[in-house]
C-alpha cells in the first residue's frame, strides 16, 4: 500500500515538475527570440522591419540605435505615427519613449533627452512599471554626463542602480555600472571601473534573457569600455586584448566597427607599429564613409584627423579638422570644438604654419579658461610651451609652464571636488527614503493568468511537501537562522561601503567528538566582530568584517596554527573570498570553493 502511494506521489512530482518546465520555457522564450546579424546589417533595414509586429520592431530600433542611429530614428518616427492610429499599450508606450531618449543621445539633443528622460520616470511610476525607471534614469544621466552636469549625473546613476537592484532588472544594472565605470575612469579610479565592468560582463548572459527587454547595451561597448581603461591605466597588452574581443562580437557592427577601429589604431600609436596604425585607419575611414548622420561624422572627422596628424597626412589631417568644427559649432557643443582646435593647431605646427597655431592656441586657452575645463587648460598651455622651447625661446615656454602648473593644480581641485560629489551621490542614494517605493503591480512579468497558475502549482507543490516532510525541523530552523545571520552582515557591509572577507575550512579530516574543541580553539583566535558558523558536518564558515583579502590571509595563518593541533597528512585547504556590491551568499561560497580548488592544484599535480 506504502508502495503504491510513493508511486502515484513520483508521477504526481513529475507531472508537476513537466508543466512548471513548460511554464518557464514559455516565460522565457519572448526573451530569447533575436532577428539575425544580417537582419540588422541589411541596406532595407527599415522596409523590413515595419514589416513585423510592434514587439518585433521595437527589439530592432533596440539592436540597431547605438551602430545605425539614423535608422532606429526612422522607426522610431514610424511607430510614434502608427500609434496615433492603433494605441500601444502601456509597456511598448513606455519602451518606444526610452528608445526616443537613447537615440536622441546619438544626435546630440542632450537638453532634449534630459525632458523626455525626466517624464518618461515619472510616467512609469505612474503606471506602476517602477521596473522601467532606471532606464529613463540612465538616459538621463548620460545626457548630464554629455553637457558636464556631474553631481546630477552621479546622482541618477546611484539612484537608478538602486532601482536596478530592488527590481532585479539585470539590464539596467549593466548600463548603471557602465555609466558608474565612466565616472571613475575619468576620476582615475581605473581599479573600481575595471570591476564594475568586469560584473557587467558577467550578468550580461542572463541580462540577455531578461523577460521584459527595455534596454542593454551592446556586449562589446562593454568590452570596448574596458579596453579604454586599460589603455589609461598604460597596460596596453590588456587593451588591446579587450579591443579584439570586442572587434569579434556579434554586437559590433556599422558606426561600432569605425570605433573600433579608431581604438585599435590608437593602441598601435601607442606601441609604436605604424603599419598596424594604417591598416586599422583605412578600415576606420571606410566605416566612416558609410555614415550618415552629422553628428557621427562630426566625431568621426575628429578622430580620424588625430590618427593621420600621427602618420603625417598632415593635409588630409587639416580637412578633417576643419570639417568636425564646422559641424560641431552648428551643434552648438564648444568642448568638442575647442578639443579639435587643439588637434587642428598641432596640424599647423607641423605644417610650419606658426601664426596660424599660436592665434588658435591662445584662442582655446581663453575658452578653456572661461569654460573652466582644466584639464584642456593643461594640456593646451604645454603645448604652446614646447612650442616656444623647441624655438629656444626658453622664457616664453617657461611662462607657459606656470600656466600649466597653474591649471593642473586648478585641474586636481576639479578632481578632489568629483570624488567627493561621487561619494555624496552615493549617500544619498543610500539616504533615499524607500517607504513610498510600491512593488510593480503592472509588471509585463505578471499577468492575472499567470498568478492563477502559479498559485495552483505552488499548491500543488505544497501538498506534496507537506505530505512527504514534517512541518518543522531544529535543524532547518537553526540553518534559516544561522542563513539570516550571515546575510544581514553581508548588507551590512554593501549598506557601510566596508570590506567583508569570508574563510571555508574543510574539517573533514577531523573526527566530530573533537569539533567542539576546535571550534573553541578557533574562537579563541577571532575578533569579537567576527562570526564563527559550522555550515555541515566537514565545512565551517568565518565572517570578517572590516577585513580585506590580505587582512584574511593572515587569520588564515592564525587558523592554520590551530588546524595543526589536528595533524593530518593532506594539508587543510581554507578557501578566501572577499565580498563585492553585487555578491550574494552563495556568490562568496563559489568564489571561497574556487579559492580552495586553485590552492589545491599544485598538491594534486607536484611535478606541473
Amino acid at each position: 500500500m506504502t508502495r503504491s502511494r510513493n508511486t502515484s506521489d513520483n508521477k504526481l512530482s513529475r507531472m508537476f515538475g513537466f508543466i512548471l518546465g513548460l511554464l518557464i520555457v514559455s516565460l522565457a522564450s519572448p526573451a530569447t527570440a533575436q532577428v539575425t546579424q544580417s537582419f540588422l546589417t541589411a541596406q532595407d533595414v527599415v522596409s523590413n522591419t515595419q514589416q513585423l509586429s510592434v514587439n518585433e520592431q521595437l527589439d530592432v530600433i533596440h539592436d540597431i540605435n547605438t551602430q545605425r542611429s539614423e535608422q532606429a530614428k526612422i522607426l522610431i518616427e514610424g511607430l510614434e505615427q502608427q500609434s496615433l492610429v492603433q494605441p500601444l499599450s502601456d509597456v511598448q508606450t513606455l519602451r518606444l519613449r526610452l528608445l526616443r531618449c537613447f537615440n536622441l543621445l546619438e544626435f546630440g539633443h542632450f537638453e532634449q533627452a534630459i525632458t523626455l528622460s525626466t517624464q518618461g520616470e515619472q510616467t512609469a511610476r505612474e503606471l506602476k512599471y517602477d521596473a522601467a525607471r532606471p532606464y529613463f534614469m540612465q538616459c538621463g544621466a548620460t545626457a548630464y554626463q554629455s553637457i558636464g552636469n556631474t553631481l546630477q549625473e552621479q546622482l541618477l546613476t546611484e539612484e537608478a542602480l538602486r532601482l536596478a537592484k530592488r527590481y532585479s532588472e539585470k539590464q539596467a544594472i549593466i548600463g548603471s555600472l557602465y555609466l558608474r565605470s565612466r565616472q571613475n575612469t575619468s576620476l582615475e579610479n581605473y581599479n573600481q571601473s575595471i570591476e564594475d565592468l568586469r560584473i557587467g560582463l558577467d550578468i550580461y548572459d542572463e541580462a540577455k534573457q531578461q523577460f521584459q527587454p527595455w534596454y542593454l547595451l551592446p556586449k562589446s561597448y562593454v568590452q570596448l569600455e574596458i579596453s579604454n581603461v586599460f589603455f589609461s591605466m598604460g597596460d596596453v597588452t590588456e587593451a588591446l586584448h579587450f579591443a579584439e574581443l570586442a572587434v569579434s562580437d556579434p554586437s559590433t557592427f556599422g558606426s561600432l566597427n569605425f570605433a573600433l577601429s579608431i581604438n585599435l589604431a590608437r593602441i598601435n600609436i601607442e606601441i609604436g607599429d605604424k603599419e598596424a596604425v594604417k591598416r586599422h585607419l583605412k578600415q576606420a575611414e571606410a566605416e566612416n564613409n558609410r555614415m550618415t548622420a552629422e553628428r557621427d561624422l562630426a566625431v568621426g572627422s575628429a578622430l580620424l584627423a588625430a590618427i593621420n596628424l600621427f602618420i603625417d597626412n598632415y593635409d588630409l589631417a587639416q580637412q578633417q579638422a576643419l570639417h568636425s568644427i564646422e559641424l560641431f559649432t552648428k551643434y552648438q557643443e564648444p568642448i568638442y570644438v575647442m578639443r579639435i582646435k587643439r588637434t587642428l593647431a598641432k596640424v599647423y605646427i607641423a605644417q610650419q604654419k606658426d601664426n596660424q597655431a599660436l592665434t588658435l592656441l591662445n584662442e582655446i586657452i581663453e575658452q578653456a579658461t572661461e569654460l573652466k575645463q582644466y584639464s584642456d587648460l593643461e594640456e593646451f598651455n604645454q603645448i604652446v610651451s614646447e612650442y616656444y622651447a623647441d624655438k629656444q625661446q626658453f622664457e616664453s615656454a617657461y611662462h607657459y609652464q606656470i600656466q600649466r602648473f597653474n591649471a593642473a593644480k586648478q585641474a586636481n581641485n576639479k578632481l578632489n571636488n568629483a570624488h567627493f560629489m561621487q561619494y555624496k551621490a552615493k549617500l544619498s542614494a543610500q539616504n533615499e527614503p524607500s517607504i513610498d517605493e510600491k512593488p510593480t503591480t503592472n509588471n509585463i512579468n505578471q499577468s492575472l493568468s499567470i498568478a492563477a497558475l502559479i498559485i495552483l502549482f505552488l499548491s500543488v507543490g505544497l501538498v506534496l511537501f507537506l505530505r512527504r516532510k514534517p512541518l518543522y525541523t531544529n535543524d532547518e530552523s537553526k540553518e534559516q537562522s544561522q542563513s539570516q545571520i550571515i546575510s544581514a552582515m553581508l548588507n551590512n557591509a554593501k549598506q557601510g561601503h566596508y570590506q567583508l572577507s569570508m574563510l571555508l575550512i574543510n574539517i573533514n579530516h577531523i573526527r566530530q567528538v573533537d569539533v567542539p574543541n576546535l571550534l573553541r580553539q578557533l574562537q579563541l583566535t577571532l575578533r569579537e566582530q567576527d562570526q564563527l558558523f559550522r555550515h555541515n558536518l566537514d565545512e565551517l564558515i568565518i565572517i570578517l568584517p572590516h577585513t580585506s583579502a590580505i587582512g584574511a590571509t593572515r587569520v588564515v595563518h592564525q587558523i592554520e596554527t590551530v588546524l595543526n593541533l589536528w595533524p593530518t597528512d593532506v594539508k587543510t585547504s581554507i578557501g578566501i573570498a572577499s565580498l563585492q556590491q553585487l555578491d550574494t551568499f552563495e556568490g562568496l561560497m563559489k568564489k571561497a570553493v574556487l579559492n580552495q580548488l586553485n590552492k589545491m592544484k599544485p598538491q594534486d599535480n607536484p611535478l606541473s
